[in-house]
């Protein structure tokens, strides 16, 4: 599968992240400096040296070490706030933000199948620090008392924040975990070496058709390829890859409204409906015929002639899926005991 996001993609955003670190950092020195709260200068001085690091952790894809180190900067920074300027200053709902990036840092190290931190166990340790910091400051009185109108303020701010990144942190799980969703079901369904859907996807679509009770309206044609074999015998796999993809590109053209997938090997299943009669669905499928037969296909300096068979059936009362795609098999043998390159209704 092609990666959704790849590594670099989280580089970027652990970048982005430790910028943002650093910017709240350098305002807490000031708010602290401002206040006379000189260990937490010193403490917010040595985080910020810590973020200015972290690049390298970056740079050297160590994002669960860069995980594990942020998320125990964050709890030291909660603690030692907590411990020296009170509980009334809010440093402990950074937990929850923390909590939520953890747990999104996890799955996209996972997903990426690198080195990834285990966030469960950071967050228990996380809330055993909370707790303890709780307790401390209720027994005891913090050593320096924040002014009020900065208590307020960092109670708006860090509100803001943590809500901030914990909505960032989930819209982009959401997204991720949605596109990933998105692309597993795509591979589930479908080809690809064609990109055309595949023999589960059909499967499905019958069965929405045969549960609405539309299937009357419809036909079913297999194409196959002819003497696909010796193309591949002669000229070789890569060859004969790029002539399926050629084919399918085709019936996709000119088949226009019917749904084409590939079934397997070098055959091709259709499914239309009927619209102007059977005989206008033949013609319609004997023109996807012959435009691939007048296709003039070059393979290192090789000329490669294609054509195909199609069997083709309307649905008949009392048919399953598979005795239908089966009379659709029959007149497809048909054609081809009879000389191939042809539409066989």
């Amino acid at each position: 599968m092609d990666m959704l996001l790849d590594v670099q993609g989280v580089k970027n955003m652990a970048r982005f992240i430790s910028v943002c670190f650093l910017l709240v950092h350098i305002s807490m020195i000031a708010i602290f400096w401002h206040c006379e709260v000189m260990p937490m200068v010193l403490f917010n001085i040595g985080s910020i040296v810590f973020y200015a690091v972290s690049f390298a952790l970056i740079q050297r894809e160590l994002l669960g070490l860069y995980t594990d180190l942020v998320y125990a900067e964050v709890v030291a920074h909660m603690t030692c706030a907590i411990l020296l300027t009170g509980w009334d200053s809010d440093f402990q709902v950074t937990m929850v933000g923390m909590s939520s990036f953890a747990f999104f840092a996890e799955y996209l190290e996972r997903y990426l199948d690198i080195k990834h931190a285990h966030a469960l166990p950071l967050c228990i340790i996380g809330m055993f620090v909370y707790l303890a910091s709780c307790s401390v400051s209720a027994l005891r009185p913090a050593p320096y008392a924040l002014p009020y109108a900065v208590s307020i303020f960092l109670r708006l701010a860090w509100g803001a924040i943590v809500f901030i990144v914990s909505a960032m942190v989930l819209q982009a799980f959401v997204r991720e975990a949605t596109r990933s969703e998105k692309a597993l079901t795509m591979r589930l369904t479908h080809d690809k070496l064609t990109g055309l859907p595949n023999r589960y996807y059909v499967a499905n679509y019958l069965e929405k058709l045969s549960k609405s009770g539309s299937l009357s309206k419809y036909w079913v044609a297999l194409a196959d390829i002819d003497d696909f074999k010796r193309v591949n015998d002669t000229y070789g796999h890569n060859c004969g890859d790029m002539v399926l993809e050629t084919v399918a590109h085709l019936l996709q053209e000119y088949l226009g409204d019917a749904q084409v997938c590939r079934w397997g090997g070098e055959e091709f299943l259709a499914i239309g409906l009927i619209g102007d009669g059977m005989e206008a669905q033949r013609e319609l499928l004997d023109r996807a015929r012959q435009t691939v037969a007048g296709q003039s296909l070059w393979y290192e300096e090789h000329r490669i002639g294609v054509t195909i068979t199609i069997g083709l059936a309307p649905y008949d009362e009392g048919y399953t899926t598979s005795e239908w795609i089966n009379a659709a098999d029959e007149k497809l043998y048909e054609g081809k005991k009879t000389g191939k390159n042809r539409v066989v209704m």
